[in-house]
């Protein structure tokens, strides 16, 4: 009997551990968060101070050594254009802090690197991401998608922060390619997109049907929508049919490993990197391609007018 006893009460302590254990574990992975990193929600804007006042969400550990940020707490804070344009119809997000100066506020802080972070959003997201990744192992380390083939699944974010998919291409043909905001090299990203806009004016003025463009970045660690907004407003691109796309880094990796673009760091630049300029027909399938730098307007717009 009294052995009985024993097992019961071992069998009920047991189990109280495991939950204590299973309750911190949850804990400390919802405080796993990047260097001055929170999530936040949107009170109100201020665009002519370019300021905005938030209240904080979730944070990193360290910010509590920053300032007060305790979640709850509500902040006004610095923010840059492209953000600030996002989060005016983006009210929850994540991002990162940095100390500044203001000349009339004196000490404050920056907030940028921002994304959209509704959490149903995400999780849509994150299971199509899910679906690339399976794709990606699926295809193996020698294969890269081409011409005749169909696009992967995945879910990208524009420079509005808006979620784009595989089904943003049913119905139009795209120009795609690979470009990133910080690349310095003339003839490489910055030649290519003003490429971009000039085959996107050729098209508006040839009147050739539903046609739209889309840039994805190499350098999603710094190209968050908000940098990738000010980057096409940089470039004055059309956004009406123009799209640059970003995402985590794992899903930038999966996209660049299946379309054969080869990225490397290097001390001179930020990245040195392949290049590749498609078509894709409103089947989601590549009917042409061009491999590197020297892909001609002329020839993709005779082919957008035989409607490849």
């Amino acid at each position: 009997m009294m052995m009985k006893f024993l097992i019961t009460i071992f069998s009920v302590l047991s189990f109280f551990v495991t939950i204590s254990c299973t309750v911190e574990e949850v804990n400390s992975k919802k405080s796993q968060m990047n260097i001055s990193s929170f999530r936040g929600k949107v009170l109100s804007l201020d665009t002519n101070g370019s300021t905005v006042e938030i209240e904080v969400l979730a944070r990193s550990n360290d910010l509590a050594e920053k300032l007060s940020v305790g979640v709850g707490s509500q902040h006004t804070m610095q923010v840059q254009p492209g953000d600030l344009s996002l989060l005016s119809h983006k009210p929850v997000f994540r991002g990162k802090l940095q100390e500044t100066f203001s000349s009339s506020v004196g000490k404050t802080f920056l907030l940028h690197n921002v994304w959209p972070d509704d959490r149903a959003e995400r999780i849509r997201v994150n299971n199509v991401n899910r679906l690339l990744r399976r794709n990606t192992l699926a295809m193996g380390e020698s294969m890269i998608r081409t011409v005749g083939d169909n696009l992967p699944p995945f879910a990208l974010y524009d420079q509005n922060g808006e979620v784009v998919t595989t089904d943003f291409f049913d119905g139009s043909v795209t120009v795609l390619n690979f470009i990133f905001s910080r690349c310095s090299v003339a003839d490489m990203c910055p030649a290519a997109t003003m490429k971009m806009k000039k085959l996107q004016d050729l098209a508006q003025k040839t009147q050739i049907p539903h046609i739209q463009f889309v840039s994805i970045t190499l350098d999603p660690s710094f190209d968050s929508p908000g940098v990738l907004k000010s980057y096409a407003r940089g470039y004055s691109l059309n956004e009406d049919n123009f799209k640059i796309c970003t995402a985590d880094k794992p899903v930038i990796d999966d996209l660049t490993r299946q379309f054969g673009i080869l990225r490397e760091v290097n001390e001179n630049q930020p990245l040195d990197h392949t290049m590749r300029t498609l078509i894709i027909n409103s089947r989601r399938q590549i009917v042409y391609q061009v491999p590197g730098r020297n892909w001609k307007v002329e020839d993709f717009l005779s082919r957008l007018q035989e409607g490849t």
